[in-house]
């Protein structure tokens, strides 16, 4: 009686390994090119203020200066990293509301016109900031927000198309079995939205949230134009002011940038698996 042979998945196995070493050296090579302008903001931070420029470079500081993050961090202040962090964290909340609720509504109400309003709206995206933003600071001037929190917040709020989007494609994959025993339960849109969509909704939440957090913390025009006073000021506005001068000690700046960094590292840090995985079933689904 013939046997048959088992392949041999030792050597196949190895052959893949083999093949992927040009991908993984490339991986490898895209991330320390990647990493090279942090760990040289890092490296500069610590040094003193002659060894800034120095030619060949040192990469490791000799000694290190760890007192340019306390200069840092008392030059910009601790004002300016509460309001940054109220700031954005506000914009992830009130933003998220408005988003998740379009999202919701674009999704699985059905109304005269839905799909072809979805597509006016997405198509606002496509228009450049700077071209609403001399309208936007008329009306704020109107409403009398200027340096005020309400002025730095609000606007930004009603740019959520792409949060949107983002919801809209999420809530697509629930399925539509959820919400029809929620109806013959007697549940409301507001119930089902509330109570049922935004639970389900938590890694779409989290990507949302993270990439939302990143682009307020990292607002600069806008708060440049509507700031006045220094109490007002944000972390970006703080940062360019303390390196705008000729004399402005480098090592400090750079000291300046990576505590600006913390937030966001830390952030990434805790909610990686969360922003993958709402990226990749958001996207599923058109």
């Amino acid at each position: 009686m013939a046997t048959l042979i088992p392949p041999d998945t030792t050597a196949s196995r190895g052959r893949f390994r083999v093949g992927k070493i040009p991908l993984y050296a490339i991986l490898i090579l895209g991330a320390a090119v990647s990493l090279l302008p942090f760990v040289w903001t890092v490296s500069t931070s610590l040094k003193a203020a002659d060894q800034v420029f120095d030619y060949p470079p040192k990469w490791i500081p000799d000694p290190a200066v760890w007192g340019n993050y306390r200069e840092a961090l008392e030059t910009i202040g601790l004002r300016a990293f509460v309001n940054s962090v109220g700031v954005a964290g506000s914009i992830v909340l009130l933003q998220g509301l408005v988003a998740t609720m379009g999202g919701f509504a674009f999704a699985r109400l059905r109304f005269p016109g839905r799909d072809q309003l979805f597509l006016i709206y997405l198509g606002t995206m496509m228009i450049p900031p700077q071209v609403t933003m001399i309208p936007t600071f008329i009306v704020v001037v109107e409403f009398g927000w200027i340096d005020t929190y309400q002025g730095l917040i609000l606007p930004v709020i009603a740019q959520g198309a792409f949060g949107t989007f983002l919801f809209r494609q999420f809530f697509l994959r629930i399925p539509d079995e959820l919400y029809e025993a929620a109806r013959l339960d007697g549940a409301t849109p507001w119930n089902m939205y509330w109570k049922l969509t935004l639970p389900l909704a938590r890694p779409a939440l989290t990507a949302y949230g993270m990439i939302t957090f990143l682009t307020a913390w990292n607002l600069y025009l806008w708060p440049l134009i509507l700031v006045r006073s220094p109490e007002m000021k944000l972390v970006p506005l703080a940062i360019a002011e303390l390196s705008g001068g000729f004399v402005a000690d480098r090592a400090v700046v750079m000291a300046a940038v990576n505590l600006s960094i913390l937030p966001i590292l830390a952030l990434w840090i805790f909610g990686q698996r969360w922003f993958v995985e709402g990226i990749a079933l958001s996207g599923l689904k058109g």
